[in-house]
């Protein structure tokens, strides 16, 4: 993973980074493009501060069609990639106009349909993900097994890959029926009301195929885009299409949102007194499925009509207005003011990267930290001391040697792929989308069984949580951590040093110990462990002191 061995990196959501492995031969090498430090998930092409963390195109949380209006990390991703192929876009996780005529020219350059579209072939294109995969084949050919099962590699895992994508799988298609595919094809069973055995036997290629349509998915769903649009084929759409039929639109219910689906929407809207766009927004679905004839209004946080204590469950605007404030930051989230499960999680991760206490409850320091109408948040941190310095080194010692620390029990610590960033710092699982060797994946080949670890910035992360007693830095990546210190010219024990491109586009965090040398989570394979600065990966950006 470092520069003397290093091969340039393709990211991902995390993916799609750049994992890498200290291997000498070239085979190695060149194997090794799959991988990188979770640094970097953020990293590419040009980004703003306030750009909503990237997220891998290919992951769940992405709908399957991204489309103008849609303002999240998966869009961040898309405009990194896009500036990848001489977009020059501003990252700022907006799908406007710019980025629109970003992707039609993609799409024209590379053989693609010129629609503006961002789906499963444009996505594939972009990331590169499907270079490698023997072609597809029909799962019901003869030249298809009876029943297709994990281990199988060829072009009929190609073709059920894609099939599951269309169903929101998120899959990486390479044809290769391995962990993440056999998860895929039982959360399609569980939804199918199929027999949930991993194994695509003749009933579930039936439905794959079209025989029957893809189980309904309630609009309000996390599982549902914000804005659904033409061209989304899955169970979100089927419940689209069951609930216009209800008002007389005679479609025939097969998850496909097409022409005669547009149509009946853009009926349904102009009947309703709805904007006409075609397109199924929070307003729509609110009317279609009954839950209000609009999103309640917003009111004030800091409103006496708003509870103290805003917490999940509640349905009123001041969760409209949570959720704007939120989006505000980055969430991405649906503003509908029901604070369910997504809002509850967006809440806990401002609260960790705002130094907040992180239990999913909007109260006063919450709400003052949101919109400034309560009491002061906690004042900054200051930065490190010759005491704090010390612990710092200190416990990044402690960690290397095993030893038990609060949250973690003892032992040597494998670098996990996405570990470290949870709402709490410390070793944590990974994340599994984006990680190319399998290791935050459950089940994987990790020698630890529980799959727990960190990366690079999870340990510089954690260090300094012991240290100051505080989270300082948060749950981002590298680059959000240089963004929260200084540069120094005299490096003393205690700092960060960063490796990369530049101070914008980071891929490697260390914890410098003196003489030379750092502490980190280097890379898939290792243990945390002390390495020379001289090793670290890419070029030197600096060193760097909290504060």
């Amino acid at each position: 993973m470092f520069s003397k061995r290093h091969v340039p990196p393709q990211w991902r959501p995390v993916p799609t980074g750049r994992p890498r492995l200290w291997l000498r031969t070239p085979v190695a090498i060149a194997a090794t493009l799959a991988l990188a430090c979770f640094g970097l998930i953020n990293a590419a092409g040009p980004a703003m501060a306030a750009a909503p963390a990237a997220i891998p195109l290919t992951s769940p949380k992405c709908p399957s069609d991204i489309t103008e209006g849609e303002t999240n990390g998966c869009v961040t991703e898309l405009q990194t990639l896009l500036n990848k192929n001489g977009a020059k876009l501003t990252v700022d996780g907006d799908f406007g106009p710019a980025t629109l005529a970003a992707v039609k020219s993609y799409q024209s350059s590379h053989g693609l349909e010129v629609d503006g579209i961002v789906g499963p072939m444009t996505k594939d294109e972009l990331d590169g993900s499907t270079g490698g995969a023997p072609a597809p084949i029909a799962i019901n050919s003869s030249a298809c097994p009876a029943n297709i099962s994990e281990g199988e590699i060829d072009g009929c895992v190609t073709e059920l890959q894609d099939l599951l994508n269309h169903n929101g799988a998120g899959l990486t298609v390479d044809g290769d029926f391995g962990p993440a595919t056999l998860t895929a094809v039982e959360n399609y069973q569980r939804a199918h009301g199929l027999s949930v055995d991993g194994i695509v036997g003749p009933d579930t290629k039936a439905a794959l195929l079209g025989s029957a349509a893809p189980g309904a998915v309630s609009l309000t769903s996390s599982s549902c885009p914000t804005n659904m649009s033409e061209g989304e084929i899955d169970g979100c759409v089927t419940e689209l299409q069951e609930l216009l039929n209800k008002h007389g639109a005679g479609l025939t219910v097969d998850g496909d949102f097409g022409p005669l689906t547009l149509a009946a929407v853009k009926s349904y809207q102009s009947s309703h007194g709805l904007a006409v766009d075609g397109i199924v927004g929070p307003n729509t679905k609110a009317s279609l499925d009954g839950t209000s004839s609009s999103v309640p209004a917003p009111i004030p946080l800091s409103s006496s009509s708003c509870p103290a204590d805003i917490s999940e469950g509640e349905i009123d605007g001041c969760v409209t207005e949570l959720q704007e404030l939120l989006n505000n930051h980055g969430a991405g989230l649906a503003v509908d003011g029901d604070f369910g499960p997504a809002t509850l999680a967006a809440v806990e991760n401002y609260q960790s990267t705002h130094n907040l206490s992180v239990d999913g409850i909007v109260g006063p320091q919450t709400k003052a930290s949101l919109d400034g109408s309560g009491p002061p948040a906690p004042a900054p941190v200051p930065p490190p001391t010759g005491s704090t310095l010390s612990k710092i080194v200190s416990y990044a010692k402690d960690i290397e040697a095993g030893d038990a620390e609060p949250g973690w029990a003892g032992g040597k610590i494998w670098y996990i792929w996405g570990g470290g960033h949870h709402a709490v710092p410390g070793p944590s699982t990974g994340q599994c989308a984006g990680d190319p060797i399998g290791w935050a994946c459950d089940p994987g080949p990790t020698p630890d069984p529980s799959g727990v670890g960190l990366d690079c910035s999870g340990f510089s992360r954690w260090v300094y949580d012991l240290a100051y007693g505080r989270d300082v830095l948060g749950s981002g990546n590298t680059n959000n951590q240089v963004a929260e210190m200084s540069k120094v010219s005299s490096p003393v024990a205690g700092d960060l040093v960063f490796f990369g491109s530049s101070s914008t586009d980071t891929d490697h965090v260390g914890v410098y110990i003196g003489g030379g040398e750092m502490i980190n989570a280097a890379e898939t394979g290792t243990q945390v462990d002390t390495v020379p600065v001289s090793d670290g990966p890419d070029s030197l950006i600096g060193y760097y002191q909290y504060g």
